[in-house]
């Protein structure tokens, strides 16, 4: 079978070990908050993603995962991969009332369509580790600020530095452009960028206002949409870059 050309890989692949040490640090800083653990899949319902919006905004990333049939067509895909762990976090606690601000971790595979990747730069899969906050207006606000202190912690105690900037997400659709130019002028979404990598976005804090809580009805004790804010690690990332004697057993 060796005549045959080999498919390109997914993903980039570490030392397992790798990913590990990486993830322990971040995992640590998540236990520190308060945060509850979670365990999610790789699928993810195509409901949920709508509701997010998802579909919307980053159809083009979106991969479906379908069952072939012998008798035709599967019909409407029930099920995708996920493209982000913190969908999960809202679906899980949908129709809630939070008594209190609430904190989740979790580390997942997630997949997205990408035109072109590269390893510990763009790739269909990777790994993030995100910590999702869950609360009142004024408890999200007073967050961020520690939360970007204690990411940068991290990442400088792993080698690696950079500097939180102001962005939109590239991957907004040009009908969307409304939606990302306020993001980058509200300064709502701040990405932790290394500069030896140009520029290339290590980790993020992104503030989402009542939007996730009122898309999924999860409210405070006196009945209005939680604010929410999901910091995001991107696992890979930090792998690939990160000096060798830290990313190595």
């Amino acid at each position: 079978m060796s005549g045959y050309p080999q498919p390109a890989p997914a993903r980039c692949v570490y030392r397992q070990a790798a990913l590990d040490r990486i993830d322990a640090r971040v995992r640590g800083l998540a236990a520190s908050m308060g945060a509850r653990e979670m365990q999610y899949p790789a699928l993810i319902a195509r409901e949920v993603l709508e509701q997010a919006e998802y579909t919307q905004a980053f159809p083009h990333l979106l991969l479906s995962a379908s069952r072939t049939h012998i008798h035709g067509p599967e019909g409407p895909v029930a099920w995708c991969l996920s493209p982000a762990v913190c969908y999960h976090t809202y679906a899980q606690l949908a129709h809630r009332i939070l008594e209190g601000p609430t904190i989740v971790t979790a580390r997942g595979r997630c997949f997205r369509s990408e035109a072109e990747s590269a390893p510990g730069v763009r790739q269909i899969e990777f790994e993030m580790r995100e910590i999702v906050l869950l609360g009142a207006p004024e408890w999200i606000e007073a967050s961020a600020q520690p939360a970007r202190l204690a990411i940068e912690t991290v990442a400088r105690d792993a080698g690696l530095r950079g500097e939180w900037e102001a962005a939109e997400d590239p991957f907004f659709l040009p009908a969307a452009a409304g939606k990302a130019l306020m993001q980058r002028l509200l300064k709502v979404k701040l990405e932790f960028q290394w500069p030896k990598a140009g520029g290339l976005a290590l980790a993020s804090v992104n503030r989402h206002g009542p939007f996730f809580g009122q898309r999924f009805d999860i409210v405070t004790p006196d009945g209005h949409p939680v604010h929410t804010m999901c910091i995001a690690v991107g696992l890979d990332r930090w792998a690939h870059h990160a000096p060798e004697e830290v990313a190595t057993p």
